[in-house]
């Protein structure tokens, strides 16, 4: 293609919607499940980000109307993008640099996923002294083995494990830490909320579709009124 060259999408002054929707997921491949955008790293949380890409690429080609057909493209992208469904896979665990499948095997490779930690797999890394010594002055030996299968069935799109974990204590005892370790280990895939308020508000329950875990770290039980929708989660 010449420097001066317009795209296929924009031939003739006629802008061809699919063409351009083609050569946008070329360039920045994704599918879109009920409404939501994933790729390879995960749902795309913020969707600004492909508004963002849409409008560069029209930016050169276009000098009014931008915003407008930008926003109506993001609606073309879906039907394009459209698939009926991503499979819930708990036979691994997506990380930052390739697959981790329960079995022990670890491939480089990514696939699209509903969530991908923002963690890289290393099997050669060290015990983590500073976490265990942390967990063995706050917790029982066997409380630590329970924490940390639990954790584990989290790192999995599964509710096999306990529905809820319950970390009961006083204060200042450095329960909390507990969920800024997470909140790294899990990036945009766990949510920092509050179970009274995912009893009584339904967009905070929309906000808990496609993450692994929540965590209030201030729950107060006399703030759940009810529990219906609490033990259906």
């Amino acid at each position: 293609m010449e420097r001066n060259e317009p795209p296929r999408w924009m031939q003739d002054k006629h802008f061809n919607e699919v063409l351009f929707c083609e050569d946008f997921l070329s360039a920045h491949p994704m599918v879109c499940v009920d409404g939501s955008f994933f790729t390879v790293e995960g749902r795309v949380a913020d969707e600004e980000g492909i508004r963002k890409q849409i409008y560069e690429m029209l930016r050169p080609h276009s000098t009014s109307g931008i915003a407008r057909r930008t926003t109506s493209l993001l609606e073309t992208l879906r039907l394009e993008a459209y698939t009926p469904e991503l499979p819930i896979q708990e036979d691994r665990i997506h990380v930052a640099n390739g697959t981790l499948f329960l079995n022990g095997e670890f491939r480089a490779e990514k696939e699209f996923c509903r969530n991908r930690l923002p963690i890289r797999y290393d099997p050669s890394a060290p015990q983590p002294e500073t976490w265990l010594r942390f967990l063995s002055d706050l917790l029982e030996a066997e409380d630590i083995l329970t924490l940390q299968e639990y954790l584990g069935y989290c790192l999995i799109p599964t509710n096999r494990g306990q529905a809820m974990m319950l970390l009961k204590g006083n204060g200042g005892e450095g329960k909390s830490q507990i969920g800024v370790v997470l909140s790294r280990l899990f990036g945009c895939n766990m949510k920092d909320g509050s179970i009274g308020k995912i009893s009584e508000n339904r967009f905070a329950r929309a906000d808990l579709e496609h993450t692994l875990l929540c965590v209030d770290d201030d729950m107060r039980m006399e703030a759940l009124r009810q529990t219906n929708y609490v033990k259906s989660i």
